[in-house]
């Protein structure tokens, strides 16, 4: 059965550095309440103005296995030190923030 309203927040698992400027995020999805969702990807070098990087569509019917562990790939980064947000949106709305991660090429601090 649905359950109208926006999806669940996604989670931030870990990250590693894939090399000429990109990044592989591991995450999983927040709850889906029985539709598509959209997991949006921002970045940002001072928290005030988010850069969405990319969004990747996660359908509800592939969210049998919930929360499944997914990879994805964030290129053409220019910055070596950046933070790192996701949020996710479904016909209902948009999900609150998931916490924000200050990314470091060289390394990793999270905030």
């Amino acid at each position: 059965m649905l359950s109208q309203g926006p999806p669940g927040v996604p989670t931030i698992i870990g990250w590693q550095d894939g090399g000429k400027g990109s990044i592989i995020v591991s995450w999983t999805e927040g709850f889906h309440r029985g539709y598509d969702q959209i997991i949006h990807f921002q970045t940002s070098s001072d928290s005030l103005s988010w850069t969405e990087q990319l969004a990747h569509t996660v359908f509800a019917n592939d969210q049998n296995d919930y929360p499944l562990l997914r990879n994805t790939t964030i290129a053409g980064l220019t910055d070596t030190q950046f933070k790192l947000r996701l949020f996710s949106s479904n016909t209902w709305g948009i999900s609150h923030m998931s916490v924000v991660w200050n990314i470091s090429m060289k390394g990793i601090l999270r905030g």
